[in-house]
């Protein structure tokens, strides 16, 4: 019996995963069928089998619940398919299984929660780990280090990542992550510190000559960053350097005519690149070339990445009078709520529509849509459908029915809604404000604003209300100093309250504005010089009744809008 098992673990470990599996086969000792179950397992994992591997996992736990080695196995599986929830379900059964001693199974659980963007949950347990003897500890705080920096807490991220740094000073891989970090925070003196040591350690990683090119970007060198990226093309053809030099002529050049001949020519180089294709298909949108750009729409990341629900037929347009279908939420929360209003259109046609939304979107959805059921993904694991789709895909299909009225979509909570007209001032007009979104979101350099631009605008007599949710450090002597009010931290039901009893709300492209516009709220959009695609004077519709758009001239500059701000709002108020 442990001769068959030595032979077996010998040609896994030399990767002979044939001769290995015609061992397992052989096996007739029912003593040891449920480890050989585990192994051959195994075997079907690291040949990419990955439904085998399931099957013989769960056979081995049929046999033998205490085995812990199979759940083990079917955390990797399912961290594999990009299953956090169910990863993350077997992660803490392992955990309950080893009584709580082993710290590479917190680690593994932290990953799980890191991966699934829960970043302080993942904190909270990559921190139980740092207390242990785990050996890993240059991963472990390189991980701490990324997930306080998702998280908004750039002082505890730099800290980790100097003690990774401690560990192994020359990691490129850590380095860049500090290096990237201070460009985020536009800290350029630091960021040029770290670059000068990544060149001594590798002047050819790719990765650093990136950040250079962010860098320029930052010091307004554009010339430089595109020569930068034009000479990794030439020597490499790097699909990233395409992808990052089409970004320089849209976002800071606002020249569409060279981003599309920088993504055809890396389509030639790279013709079967989703990410590229993807890109196309935006720029057919920001020309308005819609029946193109929606198919290749269907390439973005946030449904690829969306594993869950494969086995369910995705809806392309087929008749859905006896059908029921699922709906699910991705890309950010201001996405779900602007696309929702497609439900309407999509609702009549079906027998059933069940919609998975962000569990901050819970309270808002519940009490709407008529005739859909709003629930979690924990809900609907073992319900069946016919159909399913992602929100943003209903584009495609209703898209021409952006007249669609959001008032259709809320019903509010008027007691709520009086509370709150008692509660603000009657005396002067009342203005909600948001003027930043997350920090570490790719577009935010770009499509957020420096509080103190606002200055002129916060002297006049009105009443400013907040709903930031985080003020970053470059705003906040200005925001404590000032008169603005902040309900950023009420619930979401008093902020919706709140919002219908404002006179106007003032935001970037944030989640905020599209709340506020759903709510059919007077809004002015300030909106970044090379916006998002459905900001685009060839979307011939504006997503929202109630929205006026303020667009930038040029890139980063906002003076003009906020002086166009200053000048309508007085206008309107009579000030």
């Amino acid at each position: 019996m442990e001769e068959i098992l030595k032979k077996i673990i010998a040609y896994l470990n030399n990767n002979q995963l044939t001769e290995a599996l015609l061992l397992c086969e052989k096996n007739t000792e029912k003593k040891i069928e449920h480890l050989i179950l585990n192994i051959k397992g195994v075997i079907f994992f690291k040949q990419n089998k990955l439904e085998l591997a399931k099957e013989n996992f769960l056979k081995s736990i049929d046999l033998n619940q205490n085995f812990i080695d199979p759940y083990k196995n079917l955390f990797k599986i399912h961290l594999k398919k990009q299953d956090y929830v169910s990863a993350i379900e077997i992660g803490k059964k392992v955990i309950e299984y080893e009584n709580k001693k082993n710290p590479l199974s917190y680690f593994n659980l932290a990953l799980a929660f890191d991966l699934s963007k829960d970043y302080k949950t993942a904190i909270k347990l990559y921190k139980i780990v740092e207390k242990t003897d785990f050996k890993e500890k240059k991963i472990l705080f390189n991980n701490l280090a990324k997930c306080y920096f998702s998280d908004g807490n750039v002082n505890e991220s730099t800290n980790y990542y100097h003690k990774a740094l401690e560990i192994d000073k020359n990691d490129k891989i850590i380095i860049n992550n500090l290096l990237n970090l201070y460009l985020r925070i536009g800290k350029l003196d630091e960021a040029e510190y770290y670059y000068n040591i990544a060149k001594e350690i590798d002047e050819n990683y790719i990765e650093f000559k990136f950040n250079k090119s962010e860098y320029l970007l930052l010091k307004d060198k554009t010339e430089e960053a595109i020569k930068l990226l034009k000479s990794i093309i030439n020597e490499s053809k790097n699909y990233i350097a395409y992808t990052k030099l089409a970004k320089i002529y849209g976002r800071i050049n606002n020249d569409n005519k060279k981003v599309i001949e920088t993504i055809d020519e890396a389509l030639k180089v790279y013709p079967n690149m989703r990410d590229l294709k993807f890109t196309r298909g935006i720029l057919h949108l920001v020309e308005g070339e819609f029946e193109k750009g929606w198919d290749l729409y269907e390439l973005r990341p946030s449904i690829q990445k969306k594993k869950f629900f494969e086995n369910i037929n995705l809806w392309k347009g087929e008749n859905l009078k006896k059908s029921s279908i699922l709906v699910t939420s991705e890309q950010g929360m201001g996405d779900v709520i602007q696309f929702s209003k497609f439900l309407i259109s999509l609702s009549p046609l079906c027998k059933k529509i069940d919609f998975v939304v962000y569990d901050k979107l819970l309270p808002l959805f519940k009490k709407n849509f008529k005739n859909i059921n709003i629930c979690q993904v924990s809900e609907i694991q073992n319900r069946k459908y016919d159909y399913r789709i992602s929100i943003g895909s209903l584009n495609k299909y209703f898209y021409k029915d952006v007249k669609s009225d959001t008032s259709e979509l809320i019903n509010f909570d008027n007691d709520k809604k009086n509370e709150w007209e008692s509660i603000l001032s009657k005396k002067k007009r009342n203005i909600g404000l948001i003027w930043s979104g997350n920090f570490f979101g790719p577009k935010e350099p770009y499509r957020s604003i420096e509080l103190k631009n606002f200055q002129k605008l916060l002297k006049l007599d009105l009443n400013f209300y907040s709903f930031q949710n985080e003020i970053w450090d470059r705003d906040k002597n200005f925001f404590q100093n000032s008169n603005i009010v902040d309900y950023s931290q009420k619930s979401f039901s008093d902020i919706i309250a709140i919002i219908q009893n404002l006179d106007l709300v003032i935001s970037t492209d944030t989640f905020f504005l599209h709340l506020s516009c759903i709510v059919n709220k007077e809004t002015w959009g300030l909106i970044s010089f090379n916006a998002d695609w459905r900001w685009y004077e060839y979307y011939k519709y504006n997503p929202y009744e109630s929205l006026k758009i303020y667009k930038q001239s040029e890139n980063r500059n906002w003076d003009s809008v906020i002086d166009l701000i200053y000048s309508d709002i007085k206008n309107k108020f009579s000030i």
